[in-house]
């Protein structure tokens, strides 16, 4: 693996650097071993699932967990530096244009029915909020089609231009 130049690095060394740039963990849930539910809220004392009624446990460790990354920590983080800020409030600026409010033209995802719509039943009511919009896709790991993994992807919805 080479980065930035001809000096062959390991990826080791790459996670290590990253990992010293960026501090994101993955948050581990346990969950049932045939995937009914997720050990959360008003299941985080269970020892067994209450659909299948498996074992959440073994040897005291759990059978099965997902991981995720937080949202808001990476939303956090971004929001720590200065030029990321200002790319982040564009829902902000650019529904504060005069052009916006005259409603002649649809040029952005909040130029849209649907977006209004949030706006009315109160969300977006701080200049910080970030609109995303979402992806999923899911797929099967192995062809004994015992496991499968989605991804939710994330996108901030702002115009390239």
């Amino acid at each position: 693996m080479m980065a930035f130049n001809s000096n062959p690095i390991s990826l080791h060394t790459v996670k290590k650097q990253l990992k010293s740039i960026v501090h994101i963990e993955p948050i581990w849930i346990d969950m049932c071993l045939n995937s009914c539910c997720a050990y959360t809220e008003s299941y985080r004392k269970l020892t067994k699932c209450p659909v299948c009624g498996s074992e959440r446990f073994q040897h005291k460790k759990p059978c099965k967990q997902y991981s995720y990354f937080s949202l808001i920590e990476r939303l956090t983080i971004q929001y720590r530096n200065y030029d990321r800020a200002k790319e982040l409030r564009y829902r902000t600026n650019y529904t504060s244009q005069k052009l916006y409010k005259c409603n002649i033209q649809i040029g952005d995802v909040f130029d849209g029915d649907h977006y209004k719509e949030l706006v009315q039943n109160g969300h977006f009511q701080d200049e910080r909020d970030v609109a995303l919009l979402a992806s999923v896709d899911g797929y099967q790991i192995f062809r004994q089609k015992s496991d499968d993994c989605w991804i939710l992807l994330f996108i901030c919805s702002r115009n390239s231009s």
